[in-house]
Parts: C-alpha cells; structure tokens; sequence
C-alpha cells in the first residue's frame, strides 16, 4: 500500500516553477518570427549547446548571442536555471508526445504506455548521459532535488495526467495525485539516474512494473 508523504511535502496543484524569461519566450510562437537576439534565441542556443553534448558555457553563449553576461543572465536566469529549463523543456516535449501517441488507450493502460515511453526515450537521450558523467553532482542536484527545477514540474505534470485521467473515471488512485506522482518520480530517478551512473544499462520494463504497482 502507498503511503503518501505529508501533503506539505508534495501537494503540487499550480505549475512549480515558472522557468527563466528565456523559456517562457522560447515557448511563445510569435518570437519564431524573430531574427535578432531575444531571450527565446538564448534559450534556444542554450538548447542546441546541450543537445550537441557541450558543456553549457554562459560566457561562450554570450558571446555566440554577441549579447553581455548581465543581459543573458537576466533573460535566462544563472546557469544551473538555464539548464534546469533546458533539461525540463526536452522532457516535457518528450512526455507530451507520449501522450498524444496513445490515445487509444485509458486509465492504467494508457499511465503505462506514457511512461514507458517517456522514461524510454530519457534512457535512450545520450546527451543526458554526456551531462550525467561530465556534471554528476550538478546534473543530480538539478535533476532530483526538491530546489532543482525539474522534479516540481515532472511531478506536477504526472500528477495532471492521473488527474485527467481520474476525472474521466478511467482511474481510481488509492492517494491524492500529487503524492501518487511524486512516488512514482521518486522511483523512476532511481531507476534512470542511479544506473546510468553505476554505467548498469537502465531497465525501463523493471521499473514500469513497480510504477504498475503504485498504480493499482
């Protein structure tokens, strides 16, 4: 049985974190049309360093903008914030997809689908093993901590999900939502995180099967 954690720890019923003026710009379609430098731009740049397995350098991505220091980091916040939103907006495009590829299934079935492809396609990405090996402290504290940008928000999404999924009477948690997703957040850190750095191979169907557990 899931015991859940005191709702003062995990109750998550508005989005967390907001995220830098760069994300919430990145995320604007009118900025698309854009050509000179703007916080959507930087966060953009900043996507494309991580992705191609750089180290995130703000005075590097400075200079690539041909904007100042104080300039990006008013637009993007200091650096472990940039990769904060950098690191949630690549997984959140990933879950979002997930959701819209099983739309024939309901309640547990679909919870399941969604997540093993999601944590799947996390497993697969390797430029979050680059970061994972080259930045194991910062990459864990900003993945995995409370204060870190990611986990509130991957929290709050799933618990969105199991909340969606509740009110059309395809799933009937045994815990409020919020706690239920921070478990199975909690699990899933292991699992991806933990193994990449002991260089194990992470097991995706082990730890769908505990999230099946948790979701019973």
């Amino acid at each position: 049985m899931l015991v859940p954690t005191p709702a003062t720890d995990v109750q998550i019923v508005e989005p967390p974190v907001e995220g830098s003026v760069a994300l919430r710009a990145a995320r604007d379609r009118g900025e698309l049309t854009q050509t000179r430098t703007t916080p959507a731009a930087a966060f953009r740049a900043a996507r494309r360093m991580y992705l191609q397995g750089r180290r995130l350098d703000m005075q590097a991505l400075a200079a690539e903008l041909g904007i100042s220091r104080a300039t990006l980091y008013r637009w993007t916040g200091y650096r472990e914030q940039l990769l904060a939103d950098v690191l949630w907006s690549l997984s959140d495009d990933i879950f979002e997809r997930a959701k819209a590829d099983h739309p024939e299934h309901t309640g547990v079935e679909r919870l399941l689908a969604i997540f093993r492809q999601h944590v799947g396609a996390l497993v697969q990405a390797e430029p979050l093993r680059i970061f994972l090996k080259q930045e194991t402290h910062a990459a864990l504290r900003i993945l995995t901590s409370r204060d870190g940008g990611v986990q509130p928000r991957t929290v709050w999404k799933l618990a969105e999900l199991y909340r969606e999924e509740q009110e059309a009477g395809a799933f009937a948690p045994r815990v409020d939502p919020e706690s239920l997703a921070y478990a199975v957040v909690r699990v899933t850190e292991g699992f991806i995180y933990n193994d990449a750095l002991l260089a194990v191979e992470p097991e995706v169907e082990r730890a769908a099967a505990i999230v099946a557990l948790l979701l019973e």
